[in-house]
Order: C-alpha cells, then structure tokens, then sequence
C-alpha cells in the first residue's frame, strides 16, 4: 500500500497541495506553463525545493536514497527514448536481473506484444536510428513494457497520450489501463478523454490548482475544466484557451 502527498511551494508553483491514496489516480491538466511539469520535476528530484513537503508512506521523498526513489517510480515521457540494440534490449534497459520471461509477461500486459509479434524476429528485432522504423504508438507501447518490467509502485505519466498515432490508439488505452491497476498514478494529461476515470483531476493555472474534483463533477461544475473538454471535442487545443 502506497500514500503519495504534496504539500509545496517553489518559484512557479503557489500553496499546491493534493494527496494520492494507494492505487489512486490523479491528473494534472492546464495550458502550457500552468505548472505541471514542475510538478513531476519536483516528485522526480530533478530540482530540489525548500519550502513543504512531498510524502511517501507518511515519508519525505529527501529521505529516500535516490536509487531506491527512482525503483518506486516509473515515469513515461511524450517521447519515448529507444536505442540500438533489440526490443529486448529497449525493455530490459541493461538491467540483467530482468529474466526474458518477464519481459514478456511485461509487453503482454501493456499489449505491446499485439504489435512485436507481427515482427519477423519479434523480441529479437532490431532497433535502429532510435526506433524510427516504429511508429509513435508503438514505441510508447515499449516505453510502457519497459517501465511496468520493473514493478513500480508509483506511476509518473508525462503526456504518455500526446503523439499516439490512430492505429495503435486502442492498445494504447489498453496498456494505459492496465499499467495503473494497483498502482498510484500522477498523470499530466494532454487528451482529457484518457483521465475521464481518474480519481482526482486539478486543473492549474500559473502554478496554481484553480479546481478539483473528477471528471464528471468538474463537467457540472461548468468552470475551466468544462471550457477545457468542449474545446477539445470540437477539435481545438488547449492552449487556446489561454
């Protein structure tokens, strides 16, 4: 069981504060320079801070050593990195310890074996010029065998959803899906439709969170949130809203 907090103040971001229960989810959407980066930023220990706290387990994240904090989480960037090498060796990411069978029982979970299999060597084939021979969607789908491979316990998803492509999109929520059962799951969500089920949605602006609630309450709501939705299912961006 896992308890994720934050409670925190730093340069961009003004009295944020939201706590994930274990196997939660919880989305972070707003414009560009809203403050969700910063958010995962600090939650990775990419940039320190002085003043609040982020808890895991009741526990600040200062007092993990990092190689222990960095096996807790899992983090999916918009733009997986890929190698030379085999897709085997993409997922296992030179971790020895990782046994062939669970990197196929890892692509299997997230569907990424949907689409390896089609491959004449399948795990066996080889990566090159950073997987541009994939598509978008199926390197994404790697990324996810990748990071559930090691059994993180917490979910870090940076636009996982941004540049999937329409052919692998169904296995994509599939993967998504099936990567967040059991797991805490902090999510900066680009497509709304992705997080309607997440536990917990904040909507910030200019550092700050200017609303809260899932997805159905935010739609009642009629604020921000809703404004957000309906731009998007008219085919419009978020940044246009400004």
């Amino acid at each position: 069981m896992l308890r994720f907090h934050m409670m925190v103040k730093k340069n961009v971001l003004k009295d944020i504060s939201f706590t994930a229960e274990s196997g939660q989810t919880v989305a972070l959407v707003g414009h560009t320079g809203s403050g969700k980066s910063s958010i995962i930023n600090l939650m990775m220990r990419f940039y320190e801070f002085e003043r609040g706290e982020i808890l895991i387990d009741g526990k600040s994240i200062k007092r993990y050593p990092m190689e222990e904090l960095r096996a807790k989480t899992g983090l999916v960037l918009q733009d997986s990195f890929m190698f030379y090498g085999t897709i085997k060796d993409n997922i296992r990411l030179h971790n020895k310890l990782i046994t062939d069978r669970e990197i196929l029982e890892a692509a299997q979970f997230v569907q990424a074996d949907r689409f390896i299999n089609t491959l004449a060597d399948k795990y066996d084939h080889k990566v090159i010029e950073r997987g541009a021979a994939f598509s978008s969607g199926q390197r994404q789908l790697i990324s996810f065998a990748r990071t559930v491979v090691t059994n993180p316990q917490i979910l870090v998803l940076d636009e996982a959803t941004a540049n999937i492509d329409t052919e692998t999109e169904s296995l994509i929520q599939t993967g998504l899906r099936n990567m967040r059962q059991g797991r805490t799951t902090i999510a900066i969500a680009h497509r709304l439709s992705t997080i309607k089920d997440a536990d917990l949605i904040l909507v910030l602006r200019k550092g700050s969170i200017i609303e809260r609630g899932t997805h159905e309450e935010l739609l009642e709501h009629g604020g921000v949130y809703h404004s957000m939705y309906q731009l998007q299912n008219s085919g419009m961006e978020l940044e246009e809203l400004g």
